[in-house]
């Protein structure tokens, strides 16, 4: 997943270490990370993140302290396509030419940055649009959020900000360096969306390596059980929290967004039917249910299944036990979100 989630949790629990926020801006050709990505470079060789391999992080630790000194933002041009340059491409997928955004994290900065952490804590998406002069000096720093409101500094045309906004798949980022039309200038733009939500339906044992998985790769996960024996931190300690009832109570206590997963593994017919025919009421990103498709078409009393279900859930690696259940899951939940045209055809 984002390497910002770690970065902002960092931000906002550091205490006075000189920061530099380092972010590709353009990529040229291959590289290990695209456009969007960001790092945090902190004082003693400390790093959040990771923009490439190996390749670039010495030198932007040495350009991390001088831009920290300047108190102003810089850019950098790293071209590893030479194979005869035995300083750069040595790194696995690092073939291209990468520009980068290094920022110094002080007062103005930071604010923006916490602002950003509480936008996203609240599932809302933020666009981050950075005017650029055609020598890459910073001009403006917008972000915008998906509910309209805006912080930071800039004009940005509205029916430009209005395609952002209307995006149908909420997974479908863009990011990238534009050329704003009847000038020189440049606009770099970078959606940032809230951390993916999984809610798990059963906390069975079975349960408990798809949590340890899909937190990894960097979900927010919601335990929904009626038993207090295994619904809590102690069975489940990579979970983010835990909502406890029977189904008719809980169901009371639980909103979902567009962007939201959730997995049914009750092992409980009935209460696998119950939950499943509350959720098809809802508009979710994923919805998958443990078990064979005959069983789903039980659970749905004979109706046909719905092209949005995922069942039998998983993708078909021939997986075999918890463990490896759980990594068909994740790899179908981050295939779905990653390539996520092939599901709406």
């Amino acid at each position: 997943m984002e390497d910002i989630y770690q970065i902002l949790d960092m931000i906002s629990c550091s205490n006075n270490h000189p920061m530099v926020l380092a972010t590709i801006i353009k990529v040229e050709g291959s590289s290990y990370k695209k456009e969007g990505s960001t790092m945090l470079l902190i004082e003693n060789q400390c790093r959040v993140g990771m923009l490439s391999v190996g390749c670039l992080e010495e030198d932007l630790e040495i350009r991390a302290k001088q831009v920290w000194l300047s108190e102003e933002p810089s850019t950098v041009r790293y071209d590893l396509s030479s194979e005869d340059d035995l300083s750069w491409g040595q790194g696995a997928g690092c073939n291209g030419v990468i520009t980068i955004l290094l920022e110094p994290v002080k007062e103005v900065l930071l604010k923006k940055l916490f602002t950003l952490k509480e936008c996203l804590d609240s599932q809302k998406t933020v666009t981050r649009i950075i005017q650029f002069t055609e020598s890459l000096e910073m001009k403006a720093d917008l972000y915008v959020v998906e509910d309209g409101s805006s912080f930071g500094y800039g004009d940005v045309d509205h029916i430009f900000m209005e395609s952002l906004l209307k995006k149908k798949n909420p997974y479908d980022m863009e990011r990238g360096l534009k050329t704003l039309g009847g000038s020189y200038d440049l606009l770099f733009i970078n959606q940032i969306i809230p951390k993916p939500r999984l809610y798990l339906i059963g906390g069975g044992e079975d349960a408990r390596p798809l949590v340890s998985l899909a937190a990894r790769v960097g979900f927010h996960i919601s335990i929904i059980d009626w038993r207090t024996a295994i619904c809590n931190e102690v069975y489940f300690p990579n979970a983010d929290e835990f909502i406890i009832g029977k189904p008719e109570e809980v169901i009371k206590r639980l909103s979902f967004t567009p962007r939201d997963f959730v997995v049914i593994m009750t092992h409980q017919f009935q209460k696998d039917q119950y939950f499943l025919s509350y959720l098809l009421e809802h508009n979710l990103y994923y919805l998958g249910i443990l078990g064979p498709r005959k069983r789903t078409e039980r659970l749905l009393r004979g109706c046909e299944l719905p092209e949005t279900i995922h069942s039998p859930i998983g993708l078909a690696i021939g997986a075999k036990g918890a463990e490896e259940i759980a990594i068909s899951i994740v790899g179908e939940m981050i295939d779905k979100m990653r390539n996520h045209k092939k599901y709406s055809q």
